[in-house]
Parts: structure tokens; C-alpha cells; sequence
């Protein structure tokens, strides 16, 4: 298989398990909601707007892409407030290095963000 073939279906194949691992993180968020009975919570709010910006992103849609970006700004900030209280869990070092993952990924250094453009990286292989 050619470089650059390989480097499309390895790409193709983190661009849809990215995208998975978000829609599972939201979508276990409202399987596992363990709040009062009608009380929205911030917490849904950041997990709606996760599975939303997240299909948006699998339309190819520019908004989908910035969505992303603050979803991942937010999560790393709540990842790092118990950090602040005292409160240190070793879990949040994986939080912090998904929505890092998150943010860097859909930025403008990123292959992904050409995925965006009108020709788009999958348009590139056709050809």
C-alpha cells in the first residue's frame, strides 16, 4: 500500500473512532445522569453540546469543528478545577489529554481542518 494511501485509511479510521469515543462520552453521560428528575443541569448542557458539535463535525461543518474546540477548552478547564480545590485525581490526567487531543486536533495546524475545505482531503484521493 502507498504512503499515502496508508496515511488516508489510518486517518479515515482515527477520524471516525474520534469522532465515536465524543458521541459515547455525551451520549453515557445522559445513560448514566444520575440528577433529579427534570433539573437541567450544566453538565447535560456540556454533554448535548459535545454530541452536537460532534455530528456537525462528522457533517463537515466549519461550526462542528469550533464547537469542538471550546468543548475541548471547557472540558479541560473542568478536568483541572479539582486540580485548583486540592482534590487530584489521576483520572483527570485522561480527561485532560482527551480534550487536549480535542482541541489541538481540530485546529488550523491540524490535516483534519483541510477536511473542512470545499475539495477536502478525501476529494484529494480521487484524484
Amino acid at each position: 500500500m502507498e504512503t499515502a494511501k496508508r496515511d488516508v485509511l489510518l486517518g479515515t479510521i482515527t477520524w471516525w473512532g474520534f469522532h465515536g469515543l465524543l458521541l459515547w462520552l455525551g451520549a453515557s453521560h445522559f445513560v448514566n445522569a444520575q440528577g433529579t428528575e427534570g433539573q437541567l443541569l450544566l453538565s447535560d448542557l456540556f454533554a448535548g453540546t459535545l454530541i452536537g458539535a460532534a455530528v456537525l463535525s462528522l457533517l463537515r461543518l466549519t461550526a462542528g469543528r469550533i464547537l469542538l474546540r471550546a468543548v475541548g477548552l471547557v472540558g479541560i478547564a473542568l478536568a483541572l478545577l479539582p486540580l485548583w480545590k486540592g482534590t487530584f485525581q489521576w483520572g483527570s490526567i485522561t480527561d485532560i489529554a482527551i480534550w487536549a487531543y480535542t482541541f489541538f486536533s481540530f485546529g488550523p495546524m491540524s490535516w483534519r481542518h483541510a477536511l473542512y475545505t470545499p475539495l477536502g482531503v478525501f476529494e484529494k484521493l480521487k484524484t
